[in-house]
């Protein structure tokens, strides 16, 4: 059977990081994401590799690393980090059947067939509890940072897809994660899996 690849595009706060991981599990199937993208872009250009920002306190570098996409650096450096990191993407499209999270994957994979692109998303009162979980540690104030990171990761998506971070081109599921918690959010993107990809 022809590699499928399942993308995960989320609002920050809505679960999409546990949901992504809860269907990689499901599917016995790699997930992966910024981490893994700057890990292996790091080591296919040593140049990256001052862009990644670093902190003792991990709580603290989530924050510092959402709001960054990219990482830090110049324009320059971010647009050549986009191009590494995009190739990755199809490379591992093109080898195995993953989740990839975020790097805007749904567009960079458009023309494939094997592909349900989600974007996941929840009630702003819903993602401020979910947000205290995540920033636990930190002295931050949850609606700061939901106010900043949707802002990232939207100027992020705009800005080398030309498309709003929530259109409905790229997108094959739009998924409230509220109404059905992390778990039953990620059965559905499995169930939509099995019978998209025929999976037993």
């Amino acid at each position: 059977m022809e590699n499928y690849v399942i993308t995960i595009t989320r609002q920050f706060g809505s679960l999409g990081r546990e949901i992504a991981s809860l269907v990689a599990e499901s599917l016995g199937i790699p997930l992966y994401d910024r981490t893994v993208f700057e890990k292996e872009a790091a080591e296919r250009d040593e140049t990256l590799r001052s862009m990644v920002r670093f902190s003792e306190d991990e709580a603290v570098a989530r924050v510092d690393r959402m709001a960054s996409p990219l990482g830090i650096g110049s324009s320059l450096k971010q647009d050549r980090m986009f191009e590494v990191q995009s190739k990755l993407v199809m490379e591992h499209a093109q080898r195995e059947s993953c989740v990839i999270m975020g790097r805007c994957a749904d567009y960079l994979l458009r023309e494939r067939e094997n592909v349900i692109r989600c974007y996941i998303f929840a009630p702003y009162q819903a993602r401020i509890v979910n947000s205290i979980r995540v920033l636990t540690g930190t002295a931050a104030d949850p609606q700061r940072i939901i106010e900043e990171v949707d802002k990232a990761r939207a100027d992020y998506y705009r800005s080398y897809t030309g498309c709003e971070v929530n259109n409905t081109r790229y997108r094959d599921i739009f998924l409230n994660s509220n109404l059905l918690g992390a778990e039953g959010s990620a059965q559905l993107i499995v169930d939509a899996a099995k019978r998209k990809f025929g999976l037993s």
